[in-house]
This record gives structure tokens, sequence and C-alpha cells, in this order.
């Protein structure tokens, strides 16, 4: 006899993701999602029909086409904890709930007597007794250009404009697997088995962090090598994610925030391409779309050979400790040496970075 397996089919707004805890928020309630289920990010703000299974997980979610209003008009107050803006509305003050994907913009262009215009669900939700309207859209006012040294020419202007003028950055730090006697005589390729993400908003807030080891799909095997040099064993690696969850994650980073990726070197970018084509899948990014800052460094800083992350690090004079190859750790210094080396560039100041980094390289 077949078990039958209840389900229920619920409507609601789906407010926000939580990937460390696979949950999502609905409403005013909270939801583990079934294991094998991804949610775009592009459904945050949209009203959804969701099902669930007897264990009360959400198996499945689709977004329901609902009407939009227009408003425009005065903020009365602001809640950045729920959060949310209020307006009076022919003699009646409602709320308006706004989404993930727009508290930035509430930071960094809303505050209460400002004129905005915006458009809204018009279904309605209840948090904590009070009721909202979720926005939907919020037109964003024009942001000053960032005005660049005159010294500063060519590419480098180009690509340093692109740097600075992006409303999101993903700090993005691979760690890989490396060939060993395991596969003498193989055609090895190296293959991504740690993450590490850090994505902040334009003021450098850190909004979202992410690390998972990562299984390999072609050379499954972890050499001795690798457990050496990252200071690891198999078994952590092994239970990891699988590759299209992590590639998965990347295009739901992409999406919902549309970054500007930043790497350290080459070897990242060349490891992410390399892995696309070993799991057949479509690169996850086109030319020119992860930005190398180590490539900056030495053109800005006139150095001519490769810069050490760690060293980088030290030359700006904020780190003396040993190195450790943790993708989360790499991902973290990376976002450090990106806000100082903007604060450098945006207020044109002069620093010693290739003075003190020939220091560094003498006193080896």
């Amino acid at each position: 006899m077949l078990e039958v397996v209840k389900m229920s089919e619920n409507i609601g707004i789906l407010l926000k993701l939580n990937l460390e805890t696979n949950e999502a928020m609905i409403d005013n309630e909270w939801l583990t999602l079934e294991s094998e289920l991804h949610i775009d990010y592009e459904k945050i703000g949209k009203l959804v029909q969701y099902h669930l299974n007897e264990k009360n997980q959400m198996i499945k979610i689709e977004e329901i086409p609902q009407k939009l209003k227009e408003m425009k008009g005065k903020i009365q107050s602001m809640n950045l904890t729920i959060p949310r803006i209020s307006m009076h509305v022919k003699g009646k003050l409602l709320h308006f709930y706004i989404p993930e994907n727009y508290q930035t913009i509430m930071k960094e262009q809303l505050k209460p007597g400002r004129f905005v215009d915006f458009c809204y669900h018009e279904n309605e939700i209840k948090l904590d007794n009070t009721n909202y309207f979720v926005i939907a859209t919020i037109k964003e006012e024009e942001k000053t250009k960032k005005i660049l040294p005159q010294n500063i020419k060519g590419d480098l202007r180009e690509t340093l404009e692109s740097l600075l003028s992006s409303k999101y950055y993903a700090f993005l730090d691979l760690e890989f697997s490396m060939s060993g006697p395991e596969y003498r005589g193989k055609n090895f390729s190296p293959e991504i088995i740690q993450v590490g993400l850090i994505i902040t908003d334009a003021e450098g807030k850190i909004i979202e962090k992410f690390s998972s080891y990562v299984k390999p799909t072609v050379f499954s095997k972890i050499t001795e090598k690798t457990q050496e040099f990252l200071k690891i064993n198999k078994m952590v690696v092994s239970n990891g994610i699988a590759y299209l969850q992590f590639y998965e994650y990347i295009k739901e980073v992409k999406k919902r925030y549309n970054p500007l990726f930043v790497v350290w070197g080459v070897s990242d970018g060349f490891i992410l391409n390399s892995s696309c084509e070993l799991n057949k899948v479509e690169p996850l990014f086109e030319k020119n779309q992860l930005i190398d800052l180590q490539r900056i460094h030495r053109q800005y800083y006139q150095i001519g050979q490769d810069i050490g992350l760690y060293n980088a690090m030290k030359s700006y004079g904020y780190f003396s400790g040993i190195q450790i190859h943790d993708a989360l750790v790499d991902a973290l210094i990376l976002e450090n040496i990106f806000n100082q080396f903007k604060l450098i560039v945006e207020n044109n100041q002069e620093f010693p970075f290739k003075d003190n980094y020939q220091k560094i390289l003498e006193s080896r």
C-alpha cells in the first residue's frame, strides 16, 4: 500500500532567506526548507504559494503574480530594526516593509521628511500585530560619480571607476586540490574544495558571509599534499557541499545583489572557469566580470611582480600574524585590503605601500 504524504498549500510574501540555517521567512514565520529545495533570491518580496510536507518543511514554492500600486509622498517615520517606513495616506498612517534587497537604499537615501517614489504589493502582511504593505521597487536617486585623480589614466582609470561605483561587492577566495603521487600519469586538473565569500554594501557593511568545503567531482581523492598544505583532512572535504550547490549559490548571489566580484590574483578566476568545464555547466562569469585586486595594486603602485595577499595586508600596516590557508579568512583579508585601497584612492591620499612592500621582501 502506498503511503500518502500530506501536504499543505499556503500563500504569503517571502521576506528573508537564511542560507546558513536553510530557512525562509514568509510573512511572520520562519520555515525550514527541505534539503533539495533551492529558492531564487529574486522571489524575495514577492507573493508566493508554498507547499509544506508533514514535517512542516517547505518543499515547493511558486511566485503568484499580483498587482502593484504606486506611492509618492513624504516619509513620516522610519524603523531600521523591522525595517519599515511609514507615511500618512488620506489621513491614515500606513506602514511599508522594506525587503532585504532594498535595505541599503533605505539606509543611504531615505530619512523622515524626505519624499520617496515606490511601488508596493497590494497584499498586506502582519508582523507583531502591525499591518504592512511590502515594497516591490524604489526609485533610486542618481549617485554622484567619484572623481579620480588626474594622474590615473587609460585602462586603470576605467577599472577603478567600475570598482568604486558598485552598490555591492563580493570578495571571493577559493582553495583547490593539488596533484600528488596518487594521480601520477593522469591528466590531473585542480578542483575547488573550499569557498569563502564576503558580501558587503557600498559603505563596507558586511551583509552576508558564506564558507563551505566543496566536494571535487572528477578527481575525488584528496591527495596527501593537499591535506598537508591546507592543514585539513579528507573527511571535512567529503562532508562538504556538492559542486552544483556551490555553482547555484554563486548564481543566486549574482541575481540577488548583482555585486562586483573581487578576487586576488589570476588563480581563482582560472579555477572557476576550469571548474565549469569539468562539471559541464555554463561559465559563471564572462570576461572582465571578476576584478583582480592584485593586478590593480600592481598597476596603481607600479610594482613589477605578483604581491601575496598577506604581504599586501602587511604593506598596509595592520597585519602581523602568520598565514593560514582558509578561504573565509582570506576573503576577509581581501575585503580589508579593498576597504583600505578604496579609502586611499577616493581621497587621493599618498600611502607608502610600495616602500612597505619592498621592506617586507628585503626582510626575508
